[in-house]
């Protein structure tokens, strides 16, 4: 019980750390590198389907990972944060101008609400701008 205990940890673990690699923006050989790390810690636990999902996911790096198609995918990310901040800006927008109105109306209710709403949206707002801040710098990253 304590080794399948310990075995889902690792494997957790190794989820966590396929996330966090797949969000940075990567040069083909550290992808390559990170995934057959992965499978040796894999092996190590006799894991043989996460270890043959792997070996797939090597094979399609190795097969069509370029420099080229990893900025492509940088430039990609950074467009969809935009267009996402753009969004939110509009969301957060939206909402200032319902709690004005609620404010001119007097409704405590209502202003409340807004004013809960907003700052929820504004929370959403700056972790959106963080993450496209993180994505240019791996953009710039990569360009150079």
């Amino acid at each position: 019980m304590k080794k399948l205990g310990s075995v889902l940890s690792v494997v957790a673990a190794v989820g966590m750390f396929a996330t966090a690699s797949a969000h940075a923006a990567e040069s083909c050989a550290a992808k390559s590198a990170a995934l057959e790390k992965e499978i040796k810690i894999a092996q190590q636990y006799g894991n043989t389907y996460k270890v043959n999902g792997l070996k797939k996911a090597l094979a399609e790096v190795k097969a069509h990972c370029t420099n080229a198609s990893v900025l492509a995918d940088a430039q990609k990310d950074v467009r969809k944060l935009e267009k996402k901040l753009a969004e939110k800006r509009g969301d957060v927008a939206e909402v200032q101008a319902d709690l004005a109105e609620a404010k001119a109306k007097g409704d405590a209710k209502k202003i409340a609400k807004y004013q809960k709403k907003l700052a929820e949206k504004q929370a959403d707002l700056r972790e959106i701008q963080q993450e496209l801040n993180q994505a240019r710098a791996e953009l710039a990253a990569l360009s150079k």
